[in-house]
């Protein structure tokens, strides 16, 4: 009997949190707990929905009324800091020791989930995002090869030479000031490198002020040319646009490309196809989710058989190929994902550099006050005051 599974006992329950309410993300959650229940009868998932644009206050609020659930869902990195300063994480080292997870688990998403030499939760899946997907039939009608495009001062170049009609260069959501900062993210890595990047999300600010200023410059001009009503649309329907083929580019992180694997007749290296953002070669730009256990909640046998199972080569396996991501374990089989999912493991395995988004990059505070710069940028379109804002965010 594997240590995941359990003999049949009373009904019992194991309560998650998450962020995944809809799609493939739904799905994936569907056929994981059917595989759970399945090794152990007794026990049922039950879980509830902690939007990410709540910045997690479900579960701050749940922690403080002593309620929280067992297991949930969060960012790691910087994100786990303040939940593990109030105490509020359960160290799951032991389940480390007892299944050999520090061998299993690929280092970098591994360290995220550490905090003074404990472990606080278990790395389930590695984003890349610093995609930049395309329709083959319009780079080529425009004698584009994005694999060539060398910086994002370049790419402006390209996409001003795009528009055609009612398509454009690029799709750009600026609904939620998250996908802002991931683009500004890109062109600082794209234009200045990705140690501007680490000194930038680390405080070094004042050292790289004219590094910041001009990548807001850039994020201003590539503003200039989205649609008027780019305020207003999200990265679902950013997304629709782009399959329709009402753009020829999208910058987004690889979730994407699992609804162009579901799409009819939109076939990967035909239809569309992906480079790295323009200046980002040898650099994979990740975000990573971690399946942590809450100190407050009962951790009993049924929870710490759930966690086992989750964290296990083939709930890894079928977590990632639904969901579009790559698996942080080292002994999963990639051979039936889609061809775009093992050329990610690729890249990963070859990149020099392994930036992290802003959720795992910076504070929660840091990262709120950044979001509170981009949105202001989306509505102002103030270059000075966006800089001046980011250098305050960013120097916290």
């Amino acid at each position: 009997m594997s240590s995941h599974t359990r003999q049949s006992r009373a009904s019992a329950d194991v309560e998650m949190a998450h962020f995944w309410q809809e799609g493939g993300g739904k799905r994936m959650l569907e056929e994981l707990f059917a595989d759970f229940h399945s090794r152990n009868p007794g026990v049922e998932v039950t879980d509830q929905a902690n939007t990410i644009d709540d910045h997690g206050m479900l579960i701050k609020s749940q922690i403080l009324q002593e309620s929280p659930p067992p297991v949930f869902v969060e960012w790691p990195g910087q994100n786990m800091v303040p939940y593990n300063e109030a105490g509020a994480l359960r160290d799951v080292s032991d389940l480390w020791a007892d299944n050999g997870w520090a061998e299993a688990f690929i280092e970098g998403p591994r360290e995220r989930v550490q905090m003074d030499g404990s472990y606080y939760g278990v790395p389930i899946d590695i984003h890349r995002m610093n995609n930049l997907f395309y329709h083959v039939d319009m780079v080529e009608e425009r004698g584009i090869d994005p694999a060539r495009v060398d910086s994002p001062g370049e790419f402006l170049e390209v996409l001003e030479g795009c528009e055609d009609g009612d398509v454009i260069g690029m799709e750009q959501p600026m609904k939620n000031p998250s996908d802002v900062l991931q683009l500004f993210a890109n062109i600082v890595i794209g234009e200045f490198g990705a140690e501007t990047y680490r000194g930038i999300t680390q405080g070094e600010t004042r050292s790289y002020e004219s590094e910041l200023r001009r990548s807001v410059e850039l994020l201003d001009a590539y503003a200039d040319l989205a649609r008027e009503d780019a305020t207003f649309v999200d990265m679902v329907e950013a997304n629709g646009r782009f399959m329709e083929g009402e753009s020829v580019f999208f910058h987004q992180g690889d979730w994407m490309a699992g609804s162009y694997e579901d799409r009819a007749d939109f076939e990967y290296g035909r239809d569309w196809d992906h480079a790295v953002f323009p200046g980002t070669e040898d650099v994979f730009m990740l975000s990573t989710d971690a399946l942590v256990a809450a100190e407050g909640a009962d951790f009993d046998e049924d929870a710490r058989a759930f966690l086992e199972f989750m964290a296990s080569p083939g709930a890894q396996k079928t977590l990632n190929r639904i969901k579009g991501s790559i698996p942080p374990r080292r002994d999963v089989d990639l051979g039936d994902y889609p061809e775009i999912l093992r050329e990610q493991f690729r890249d990963f395995e070859a990149a020099s550099h392994f930036p992290a988004g802003h959720a795992l990059q910076i504070t929660p505070d840091a990262f709120v006050d950044a979001k509170v710069a981009a949105l202001e940028f989306v509505t102002t379109r103030d270059v000075d005051r966006t800089t001046r804002a980011l250098l305050d965010a960013y120097g916290n």
